[in-house]
C-alpha cells in the first residue's frame, strides 16, 4: 500500500466498478491494490470494500493468485458494519483478501460463550472484538450509582479474561480486543466534579488493566484513544448514528480501526516491512549538502532543525527493533557520507545503514539495488521523502514499495512515519532487535567472499554451524515469524501462525524445528525452521522447510535436510518425503530436493534413505538439545 499523492476518488471507485464489470477484476491485480491504496476517504474505503467483497468479485481475486487469503471475525457489543468492507479494502491493498465472519448484534459474548459455534467453523486466523461502554454498563442497573458503576470497572478486565479463556478453548486463534472509551452521554449524566472524577478514575484504572490482557500469548489490545488520534478522528458516532442505527463509533474511527486491525492482521501473516529507505537532503536534514555544504545543514537545535533531528531519532530507534536503516540520495556519495559522519548533530552514522545509496540514478532503481544487495523484497520496504515528485516516480514504477506522504511541513515528518504503523509485530524477538548487526556481519562476509577465489576456502574460513532447537516457549515466536515472513526459499508456501504452532505440537500431529547459525563473524540466529509430520505408511514428511536469505549458498539448506534423512534412518523410517509447491518467489528452488537424492517428479519427492550424501565439510553441526524427529 501507498499513502503516496491521491486522485480523486469517484475516478478510482469508476475504475473498480468498470474492471468489476468487464470482468478483468483478477487479470488488473496490481492495478487494483494500486487503485485502493490511493482512496483517501473512509466513505471511499468502504464502498471500494463493500464492492470487491461482493461474491463474483471475491472468486475473481481470488481466481488471479494475487492475494493471500485468510479467514477474519468480527465480533462488537455496538453496530460495526462498515468495518468488514473496510477491512476488505486495507487488506487487498497489501496483497491479502480476508474473508470475514460476523455474529449477530451485540452477540460477542453468547458467541464466544456457548462455543464459537459460527467461529469454530470459520476457524479465523484472527479475531476482533470491538467493544464500546455499553459493554460494561449493560451490567449496571442505576447508571447514577457512582459506587456500582466503579465496582463494575473493577469487574470487567477479569470478565474479559473469562471471555479469553473462552475463546481460547473453542478457537485458539489470535485475538484482538480494545479500551473502551467513556461516551460523553453517559460521563455527563453526573453534575458534581467530584463524581466524574471518581467515574473517570476507575475507568481509567478498567482500561490499564484491559491493556494488560496483552500480556497473555495470542492477545492484542488496541488503544482506542490511541486510534482515534493516528486517524485524526473523533471516536464517538453522531447523536443522529446513535439512535438510528445503534452506532457506538463514527465511521472516521471505524476506518481508523479498521486499518489498526489490518496491520494485526499483516504482523499475523509476516507481512510486516523490514527496511526503511530514507532520503537526506530536507530530509533527514535540512537544507542541500551538495550546495549548501555540511556546516549550514539543518539538524538539531531549532526549528527545523529540531524536526529533522526527530525523524533522525525515531528511524534509529526503529533500526534498535530490527527495522534496516538504507540511504536513497540524489547526492554525490563523498559528500553525503562526510555529512552522515561529520556533522556533530547528526543522530545517525554511515555504520548505521545496512545500505547507502548517494548517486545520481533514479530512486526507484536505486530501491531495486539496495533490495538486491540485502536479499529483500522490495515489497518490504517503506520510503520517506520529502520531494513530491520522488514519491510519484517511486509509486508509478515500484507501486510495491510503501510510499509515505510527507506532510509539507517538517514538524510531522516523524509522526507520518510513526503513526502509519507499517513495521508493527505481535512480538519482538531477540533476532529482530540484532537485525542490523547481523546485516553488518553480512557485509564482512561479502569482504572475505571477495578476498578468497575459491569458493569451498572461502566457505571452510567462513566458519558456518548449525544448532537444531525444538519449538519451545522460548523460540516459538520466531520459528512462527520464520514461516510468515520468508519468501524466497520457502519450499511450500505453508504459514503458520504461532497459535497453530502450540496447538500442533500440543495435538501431537506435527513436531517443528528452529535451525541456528552461527559463523566467524557473528550469531545470525534463528534462521531456518522445518515441519515435520508423519504419514500413515511411517514415512515422515517434511511439510515446509524455510532459510532466511543471509544464509543462502552456504550449504545450510543441503546440511539440514541431511540431518533429517540420518534422523530419519536411524529412527528406522522407510522413506522421508519433501514437496515443492511453487510460488511468486520459491521457483529457483524448484530442484532442491531432487539434488539431494530425492526422487520424484511434480513436485513430490521421496528419500528412501538406502544411500545417504555426504554432509557438507564446511558446515559443522552443534550439539544442541533439540533433535530433527517426527511424532
Amino acid at each position: 500500500m501507498t499513502t503516496a499523492p491521491v486522485r480523486p476518488a469517484a475516478g478510482d471507485l469508476a475504475e473498480l466498478r468498470a474492471l468489476k464489470r468487464s470482468g478483468t477484476l483478477g487479470e488488473a491485480a496490481d492495478r487494483v491494490r494500486t487503485v485502493l491504496g490511493a482512496l483517501g476517504d473512509p466513505v471511499d474505503r468502504e464502498a471500494a470494500g463493500a464492492l470487491l467483497g461482493a461474491r463474483a468479485a471475491r472468486a475473481a481475486l481470488a481466481a488471479s493468485g494475487a492475494f493471500t487469503p485468510v479467514p477474519l471475525a468480527l465480533l462488537a457489543s455496538a453496530t460495526a458494519d462498515p468495518v468488514p468492507p473496510l477491512l476488505t479494502a486495507a487488506l487487498l491493498a497489501e496483497g491479502v483478501q480476508p474473508d470475514t465472519a460476523t455474529a449477530g448484534f451485540n452477540q460477542w459474548r453468547f458467541e464466544i460463550l456457548t462455543g464459537a459455534p459460527t467461529l469454530r467453523e470459520h476457524r479465523p486466523a484472527v479475531t476482533a472484538c470491538l467493544l464500546d461502554d455499553s459493554a460494561v454498563f449493560e451490567k449496571v442497573t442505576d447508571p447514577l450509582d457512582a459506587d456500582e458503576v466503579v465496582a463494575r470497572c473493577a469487574a470487567f478486565p477479569a470478565e474479559l479474561a473469562a471471555w479469553l479463556d473462552a475463546y481460547d478453548r473453542h478457537v485458539g486463534t489470535l485475538a484482538v480486543l480494545n479500551t473502551v472509551p467513556l461516551g460523553a452521554a453517559r460521563r455527563d449524566r453526573w453534575v458534581d466534579y467530584a463524581t466524574k472524577a471518581r467515574v473517570e478514575a476507575a475507568w481509567q484504572r478498567m482500561n490499564a488493566a484491559v491493556l494488560d490482557l496483552a500480556e497473555r500469548p495470542n492477545t492484542v489490545v488496541l488503544s482506542a484513544e490511541a486510534v482515534a488520534e493516528r486517524g485524526g478522528v473523533r471516536g464517538a458516532a453522531t447523536d443522529r448514528m446513535r439512535h438510528i442505527a445503534a452506532h457506538a463509533y463514527g465511521q472516521g474511527f471505524l476506518d481508523a480501526y479498521a486499518r489498526e486491525v489490518a496491520r494485526v492482521v499483516l504482523a499475523r501473516l509476516g507481512r510486516t516491512k523490514k527496511c526503511l529507505v530514507l532520503d537526506l537532503d530536507h530530509t533527514l536534514w535540512g537544507g542541500v549538502v551538495g550546495d549548501d555544504g555540511v556546516g549550514a545543514l539543518k539538524i538539531g537545535g531549532a526549528f527545523p532543525g529540531s524536526a529533522h533531528r526527530e525523524l533522525q531519532s525515531l528511524a534509529k530507534d526503529l533500526s534498535r527493533q530490527g527495522v534496516l536503516l538504507t540511504v536513497c540520495s540524489k547526492n554525490d556519495d563523498a559528500v553525503a557520507r562526510e555529512a552522515v559522519d561529520t556533522h556533530p548533530e547528526m543522530l545517525l552514522r554511515t555504520g548505521d545503514f545496512a545500505a547507502f545509496r548517494a548517486n545520481w540514478d533514479p530512486k526507484p532503481g536505486n530501491a531495486a539495488s539496495i533490495a538486491a544487495e540485502l536479499n529483500i523484497g522490495t515489497d518490504a520496504m517503506v520510503f520517506v521523502d520529502d520531494n513530491p515528485a520522488e514519491r510519484g516516480l517511486m509509486v508509478r514504477q515500484r507501486p510495491e514499495v510503501t510510499v509515505v506522504d510527507l506532510p509539507a511541513d517538517p514538524a510531522g515528518y516523524a509522526a507520518a512515519l510513526a503513526s502509519a504503523g507499517w513495521f508493527n509485530q505481535l512480538r519482538l524477538t531477540d533476532e529482530d532487535r540484532t537485525r542490523g548487526e547481523m546485516y553488518r556481519a553480512r557485509a564482512e562476509r561479502e569482504r572475505l567472499r571477495e578476498t578468497v577465489t575459491d569458493v569451498e576456502d572461502y566457505l571452510r574460513e567462513l566458519g558456518t554451524e548449525i544448532t537444531v532447537e525444538e519449538h519451545g516457549p522460548l523460540n516459538g515466536a520466531r520459528i512462527a515469524q520464520l514461516f510468515g515472513k520468508t519468501n524466497q526459499f520457502n519450499l511450500t508456501g505453508v504459514r503458520y501462525g504461532a497459535d497453530e504452532l502450540a496447538r500442533r505440537v500440543a495435538e501431537g500431529t506435527a513436531a517443528f524445528f528452529g535451525v541456528r547459525v552461527t559463523d566467524a563473524f557473528g550469531d545470525n540466529g534463528l534462521a531456518g525452521a522445518l515441519a515435520l509430520v508423519r504419514e500413515p505408511d511411517g514415512a515422515w514428511l517434511i511439510e515446509n522447510f524455510v532459510l532466511s536469505c543471509r544464509v543462502f549458498s552456504r550449504s545450510v539448506e543441503d546440511a539440514i535436510v541431511g540431518l533429517v534423512l540420518r534422523a530419519a534412518r536411524e529412527a528406522g523410517v522407510p522413506a522421508v518425503r519433501g514437496r515443492h509447491v511453487p510460488t511468486a518467489k520459491n521457483g529457483r528452488f524448484a530442484d532442491f530436493y531432487p539434488s539431494l537424492g530425492f526422487a520424484g517428479q511434480d513436485g513430490d519427492f521421496r528419500h528412501d534413505l538406502t544411500q545417504l550424501a555426504e554432509l557438507p565439510g564446511w558446515v559443522r553441526i552443534g550439539t544442541g538439545e533439540g533433535t530433527f524427529h517426527a511424532p
